[in-house]
């Protein structure tokens, strides 16, 4: 996936892992920059042109002259884009940001933000994320398990 996106032109940086399929880029991934070290999850879309165009184009606006809306998209390092999260056109993203399941993101996010809803509205710092991740618990060492270990691992720890 990263290596037809960059083809395209798009930016994306070293140990970025897309679990969202190559469409999620649209149709100017060239207009994307993503950073090093981010995760996006299914259903992500980041959408760089505004559709909704075609109708002023269909009246003729613009002396006739079909054009298009677009803006680029810049998404930081150290960045977490959620299951069916949406990046509008011209959006920028900082570093270390989280944005959550099902958010539409129509506006910058700053450095260090988590994020959610629709329109997306910054709900903590990520410092603030971390120590409730700390007191809500339900945190297990598996990141460096295969899923064989990992199963056997939370198997043992939760039981339905």
């Amino acid at each position: 996936k990263r290596e037809y996106l960059v083809k395209r032109g798009a930016k994306i940086g070293e140990n970025t892992r897309l679990n969202c399929k190559i469409s999620s880029f649209g149709t100017e991934p060239y207009l994307i920059t993503v950073g090093d070290d981010c995760l996006f999850a299914a259903g992500v879309l980041l959408i760089t042109h505004d559709g909704g165009i075609k109708v002023l184009n269909s009246l003729g606006k613009f002396n006739g002259e079909r054009m298009d809306k677009i803006q680029p998209i810049v998404i930081g390092n150290n960045v977490y884009i959620g299951t069916g999260a949406y990046i509008m056109p011209g959006v920028h993203i900082g570093d270390n940001c989280i944005i959550a399941a099902g958010t539409v993101v129509t506006k910058n996010i700053p450095t260090g933000s988590v994020v959610t809803g629709i329109p997306a509205k910054v709900i903590y710092d990520i410092d603030t994320y971390y120590e409730r991740c700390v007191l809500k618990g339900n945190l297990y060492p598996t990141g460096n398990m295969t899923a064989d270990e990992k199963r056997r691992y939370i198997e043992g720890k939760l039981k339905p």
